[in-house]
């Protein structure tokens, strides 16, 4: 598989910005190698000098081309230059104070495990484009989840102890919500990117369709994920803008308007204008536009056996890709890319259990470029 390259064209009413981004970003040295991350980690999510800001203007939607995040950045705040390097480094002083990268390799899995019932989460299936599939029912968001998700907003910032002495890490709300989604950008993102069986495979993927199941949404439940929307709109739009591409809330209840207007005024107005919202006639043909019927749910219509909360269940090119012949499912916690001592692309899974560090590789491609 080649090395994806960037594109260099860009559009000429938008030059003037990403020169001033590009620029402003290096004199500040906001694309340096993070000094927390490991050697070998690859920079997938976090920064990629090689690619940065290479974005192509298209009739319907920005395509995203490189693996730099920055340029993330700079589409969400409608490519005015100033606002973009403050926003992505007000993203790099979050990660550093909260020693996400840190953290990222020695939560414990069974944190990182809670944490996926709490968000949307990838089925290890793709859409007609390649961009992962993540599903969430909000049925489970019930008062005893949230109540478990509450605790984790009253526990005490972890700090990263240069000793390795202590207590395994217990990180608070924000903490285990941005290495969650980490492993989005660090992770999933690249692994769908390295897929060629998809109309563009020169085309990095850099963001994601989320399928939500909002049969059982009542107006109390609703009323009771105020703080959890806005914390979680707060974190998405601040460290991960332009991650999501379409938000598809299927089955939405007769009185799904009235619920909207409780929830729509702690959501980032930008998520919410992605949002597609569907009656139960609507949900099977919406989707088969953009997904085949093998990954979509069984639930809706299609022929995916998948349940909240499940761990991804790749679909046959990926399984391949990664000579995945034992098992369908990637094993649970954070996974990362890093590059081995002969420069190959390796998928490394992460985390900590019982005291101790796991660094188990999943996958070693055969060239870096791959």
């Amino acid at each position: 598989m080649a090395a994806v390259q960037p594109n260099i064209g860009i559009p000429t009413e938008h030059e003037a910005s990403f020169k001033a981004l590009t620029l402003s970003a290096q004199e500040k040295e906001f694309l340096t190698r993070p000094e927390s991350l490991e050697s070998r980690d690859l920079c997938d999510g976090l920064s990629d000098p090689p690619t940065l800001l290479c974005v192509i203007y298209t009739k319907f939607s920005f395509v995203h081309i490189g693996a730099d995040p920055t340029r993330r950045f700079l589409v969400a705040r409608q490519f005015d230059p100033d606002g973009a390097l403050k926003q992505f480094q007000e993203a790099c002083e979050f990660r550093e104070e909260k020693h996400i990268l840190r953290l990222y390799d020695l939560v414990q899995i069974s944190d990182f495990e809670q944490a996926r019932q709490f968000y949307p989460h990838w089925s290890g299936r793709r859409d007609k484009k390649g961009l992962p599939i993540c599903m969430f029912d909000l049925d489970h968001l019930d008062r005893d989840t949230v109540a478990r998700w509450e605790t984790t907003r009253k526990h005490s910032c972890w700090i990263y102890s240069k000793s390795g002495q202590g207590e395994p890490p217990n990180p608070d709300m924000l903490q285990l919500a941005s290495v969650y989604h980490d492993n989005l950008v660090r992770f999933i993102l690249p692994l769908c990117s390295m897929m060629t069986d998809r109309p563009n495979p020169s085309v990095p993927v850099t963001n994601s369709i989320y399928v939500v199941d909002a049969s059982n949404l009542g107006l109390k439940q609703a009323w009771g994920l105020r703080f959890f929307a806005q914390e979680i709109s707060w974190l998405l739009s601040t460290c991960y803008p332009e991650t999501i591409e379409r938000v598809f809330v299927c089955n939405a209840p007769s009185y799904y308007s009235t619920v909207w207007k409780f929830l729509k005024g702690w959501v980032d107005p930008r998520t919410a204008e992605k949002i597609v919202v569907l009656e139960e006639s609507e949900v099977l043909p919406t989707l088969r536009e953009c997904i085949d019927d093998a990954n979509i749910p069984t639930k809706f219509g299609g022929n995916f056996h998948f349940t909240h909360g499940m761990l991804p269940d790749l679909d046959d090119n990926i399984q391949q890709l990664l000579n995945s012949d034992s098992s369908k499912s990637l094993p649970p916690g954070p996974l990362k890319w890093i590059q081995d001592s002969d420069g190959r692309r390796t998928a490394l899974a992460v985390g900590s259990k019982g005291g101790s560090e796991r660094s188990d590789k999943i996958a070693t491609l055969d060239r870096i470029g791959q």
